[in-house]
């Protein structure tokens, strides 16, 4: 098939299949769009979908909330950070009363050098921004009630500004649908309670009747998930959103602002105009990597082992490059792999459901129905505890995926 490559953290990973494997490269074409950052997210604030342009939201706000991601999502937040601050400023907000929130769910506190690596350091001397904090009582304020979610409670500095930002990049995401658009509010800046009551939402999304995995990646049309999400954000009365879509680089190629959800579907629209994804096709083996940010742990190389699921047939093997430098990822997900069995497990997340226990039944649930040939940086002594085949290396993992299986077409996902 001659040499392929996948991603695997920062780097990539060259090897050949066997002869006689027929490969399909399952790799997003170029996009072809304006690669002029400033000027995409400009015309975007300037000209919002069913929404007035940023300056004009603005008026009459004495604070403004303005959220980003944290380090698990690339967004080029210090590139379009910029308009905003300018259309601020112009309106008369200056920096002291702009409140920079970054959104990290329940995800692990983000260290201040990674802060400053996703503003710069200009940025983050003149902002100075916060982290939401899901655990802490007295920083999260109650801003109403969902029919599903229950009470919504978000980060002070958010429920207290007379604006909210939402801010982020779109990509496709297993729960969700696309990420961006309102995720940025709920779980983003949310009390941890208020993240796993909605949350619970996402088993409909996730796991089928019989128990088995899907993804919900690729659309928002009938997820309950998305749906309260939007649902809340919309509710706020205060909010406006940006999202942007990252080229193969990650330079902003798109942009879309205005109204939560209407703005949300115009980024979305731009991704998949600028992306065209392949209709999966499955193969004996799909073989996937994952580079960037969700290459740090397993919680976020779990999305691609997700992905690779809709290009294998049923019991067909995985080799799964999950590089996971600094381990499992939440120290809550470990516990969910002694949970029983499935059945019970499931049961368990019915009554007291957690993200991460739903995280675990997803690996557990391919595991069982796959053999999954994992390369990785955590100890193969939590790897196997966790269903999976652990291997030195990708040829020895390759290696033995084709020996132990019958193998004739293989999908690659390079990241």
């Amino acid at each position: 098939m001659g040499e392929a490559q996948i991603g695997y953290g920062d780097r990539t990973i060259q090897f050949e299949l066997p002869p006689g494997v027929k490969a399909t490269i399952v790799d997003s074409p170029e996009p072809t769009g304006e690669h002029e950052p400033l000027g995409v997210v400009a015309r975007a604030v300037d000209h919002p979908v069913d929404a007035p342009p940023l300056e004009e939201a603005c008026q009459g706000a004495s604070s403004v909330a303005v959220i980003i991601p944290d380090g698990t999502r690339q967004a080029s937040a210090d590139v379009y950070l910029l308009p905003i601050i300018s259309r601020l400023s112009r309106a008369g907000i200056g920096p002291d009363r702009i409140k920079l929130v970054i959104a990290r769910g329940i995800h692990a506190a983000t260290s201040r050098a990674d802060v400053e690596a996703i503003l710069g350091r200009e940025m983050m001397s003149i902002l100075r921004p916060v982290q939401s904090a899901p655990t802490a009582e007295d920083l999260n304020v109650t801003i109403g009630e969902d029919p599903e979610i229950g009470p919504i409670r978000v980060h002070r500095a958010v429920a207290e500004a007379d604006l909210v930002l939402l801010t982020g990049s779109v990509t496709p995401h297993h729960l969700a649908g696309f990420g961006g658009g309102p995720k940025a509010l709920v779980p983003g800046v949310a009390h941890r309670d208020t993240v796993l009551a909605a949350h619970r939402l996402t088993l409909e999304s996730l796991v089928r009747p019989d128990g088995s995995i899907r993804s919900a990646s690729g659309s928002v049309a009938g997820n309950s998930f998305y749906a309260a999400l939007l649902r809340v954000a919309r509710s706020l009365g205060k909010a406006w959103l940006l999202n942007v879509v990252l080229d193969t680089d990650g330079r902003i190629a798109a942009a879309a602002a205005g109204e939560p959800g209407a703005a949300h579907a115009q980024a979305i629209a731009a991704w998949q105009t600028l992306y065209e994804p392949a209709a999966p096709e499955p193969h004996d083996l799909a073989i996937v990597g994952v580079d960037g940010p969700q290459a740090g742990n397993l919680i976020q190389c779990h999305k691609a082992l997700l992905r690779a699921l809709a290009w294998v047939k049923p019991g067909a093997p995985i080799v799964w490059a999950a590089r996971a430098p600094e381990g499992p990822g939440h120290p809550s997900l470990l516990p969910w792999f002694t949970a029983g069995k499935l059945p019970r497990h499931l049961a368990a997340l019915r009554r007291e459901f957690h993200p991460y226990g739903l995280t675990a039944y997803s690996m557990r649930r391919i595991a069982k129905d796959h053999p999954v040939y994992v390369v990785s940086e955590m100890s193969r002594d939590l790897l196997r505890p966790m269903g999976f085949l652990p291997c030195k290396d990708l040829p020895s993992a390759l290696a033995l995926a084709c020996e132990e299986n019958a193998v004739a077409s293989a999908a690659v996902l390079p990241s």
